[in-house]
């Protein structure tokens, strides 16, 4: 029996079995199955059931419009696996900016002007910042030559650096509640080297690489409380042991639910360790006055991140992002590293996944027979390994922990595509959900070589259809046992990989297309040529051009 002659309730128990790309699928086949993404009640159930961490279901429990968003869902997820940007506009002029939490803060014509993207919101708040640093810091009256940095948003509260050069360079942290119109703190800082800032609604933390310890410098975090607007002078946190500066690169630091979380993926100077293995370094600590005495480490067994036997790495490409997935709102870590695996003389970009977790899981112990080499087992083992873990005994080969082959997706290696400069391909992301890297390139057309063309550069991967399945084993039939295949030829036994795609199209000079060149226009302005940079979230990126602003969703 087909399918479209099922009951109603059946076939909404057998969409739950599948996942939300077959469901769009399904939708689109034909208007039987519209309902399921019409009807609230059923939109409901698929969206807290499929993606209860998006964005789309967040919105969803405030506006009760669960239909809409779980469309919405659907159409972000194709735009980004296709590679197919909705809308592409030139947003501001501005002079420096930041993107954080769907909202574009900008200075322009020395105004900060603070506009939500991710809400479609034509107005702007305006903020005069020579009128807002008189109230701040009295130090700043009548000051012309100083430096204005935006650093963070968050929760309707901005936060920048105010510094000034006379008689001393001296610079202040200014945090500020944009809505309210009320300043929470001006604070004058020891330095403001590499600060960075995160907050929530209640609490708010700062950092900065500035103290030098046994192996150079080191991150400093202090807290502010936003309810009685008072800073925690007794709370400090030295992070001694935490190695690694370049925050998107080798660190990171992000506020999830009510806790901080810190994340490198270096250790200590790159000690000897077993087998020359690299773990990731993680902690969190809760959200509260004294939150700096609840510090939890994950244990270093779970956070396994390569062996060095692997090949080298080229750090310039990397980037290191913690994210929450979106269908199990499990914590996770992404990382792209291009590497020389295996002695390869190309180097390949790869995306990596891993899960975050705190619990130190005794219960684990031979349920991976190769992760149980890293466990304990007695105080024999637990001293050896200590030794090995701290240089001071010869590191012993051991396995690596298997890695998920879901959780693995190799990016092409540059064989079949033109090969991009790291200076013409600035932004650089990795999209978990829809399993598809995004790149911004500077890609020149043959007619205009000398001319700059932004283009964004992407590819994608699915699990083959069990018709995919069955034509490829016919067309190629197994010679091998599972066994023997390599860890590469596994990811291409369960995932089809789609060809590198190019957006927008390559421009025809003998019949041009008008749209499309209005499009290169907004891209790329005319008689520009420049650095970009900008910012990739799971649904916009937010790119600059000189003097020039732009943003696709």
């Amino acid at each position: 029996m087909s399918i479209t002659n099922l009951p109603y309730e059946l076939t909404v128990f057998i969409v739950q079995y599948l996942d939300l790309a077959d469901i769009y699928s399904l939708c689109l086949t034909c208007r039987r199955f519209r309902f399921l993404v019409q009807e609230s009640a059923i939109a409901k159930t698929l969206l807290e059931s499929k993606g209860p961490g998006s964005l789309e279901a967040k919105a969803a429990r405030i506006s009760k419009d669960y239909a809409r968003e779980l469309r919405r869902l659907f159409k972000r997820r194709e735009a980004i696996s296709s590679v197919s940007p909705f809308l592409v506009a030139i947003v501001a002029e501005a002079e420096s900016w930041i993107y954080e939490n769907g909202v574009l803060c900008y200075i322009a014509d020395c105004q900060l002007r603070i506009l939500d993207l991710h809400h479609s919101r034509g107005n702007e708040i305006i903020v005069s910042i020579r009128k807002l640093l008189d109230e701040a810091i009295e130090e700043s009256h009548g000051s012309r030559k100083y430096t204005f940095q935006l650093v963070y948003f968050a929760y309707d509260i901005v936060s920048c650096v105010y510094t000034h050069a006379r008689p001393e360079q001296i610079s202040w942290l200014v945090v500020f509640n944009c809505q309210e119109g009320r300043i929470l703190t001006a604070r004058r800082l020891e330095s403001s080297f590499r600060i960075f800032v995160r907050n929530n609604d209640k609490f708010l933390y700062y950092g900065v690489h500035s103290e030098y310890g046994r192996d150079g410098r080191y991150w400093v975090i202090r807290s502010f409380e936003i309810a009685t607007c008072r800073w925690l002078e007794d709370q400090r946190l030295d992070l001694t042991e935490m190695v690694g500066f370049d925050i998107g690169s080798t660190v990171c630091f992000e506020i999830f639910d009510d806790y901080f979380y810190g994340l490198a993926n270096q250790m200590a100077l790159e000690v000897e360790q077993i087998d020359w293995t690299s773990y990731y370094t993680c902690f969190r600590f809760p959200l509260s006055q004294r939150g700096f005495q609840n510090i939890e480490e994950a244990p270093k067994r779970r956070m396994w991140r390569r062996r060095h036997a692997e090949g080298p790495i080229d750090d310039r490409w990397g980037f290191l992002r913690m994210f929450r997935d979106e269908t199990t709102t499990q914590l996770k870590v992404v990382e792209s590293r291009k590497e020389w695996l295996a002695g390869n003389g190309s180097a390949r970009r790869t995306y990596y996944t891993t899960d975050i977790n705190f619990e130190s899981g005794d219960e684990e112990q031979g349920q991976y027979p190769a992760l149980d080499n890293y466990l304990d087992t007695d105080s024999d083992d637990e001293e050896a390994d200590e030794e090995a873990a701290t240089g001071n005994g010869l590191p012993s080969y051991m396995d690596p922990p298997p890695r998920n082959p879901n959780q693995v997706h190799p990016g092409d290696d540059g064989s079949t595509d033109l090969l991009y400069t790291l200076t013409k391909c600035p932004i650089r992301t990795y999209h978990p959900p829809c399993q598809t890297f995004l790149d911004l390139v500077d890609d020149p057309s043959t007619y205009e070589p000398n001319e700059q063309r932004i283009r964004i550069r992407g590819g994608s991967r699915r699990r083959w259809t069990p018709g995919e399945l069955k034509e490829r084993s016919r067309l190629f039939p197994a010679v091998r046992q599972e066994s023997q295949y390599t860890f590469e030829e596994i990811i291409q036994e369960i995932y089809k990989h789609e060809d590198v795609v190019l957006w927008p199209r390559d421009q025809n000079p003998a019949n041009p297309d008008a749209a499309l060149a209005k499009l290169y226009q907004i891209l790329s302005p005319p008689g520009f040529s420049g650095t970009s940079e900008g910012y990739g979230t799971i649904e916009v990126l937010c790119i600059r051009l000189g003097a020039f602003l732009g943003v696709q969703v």
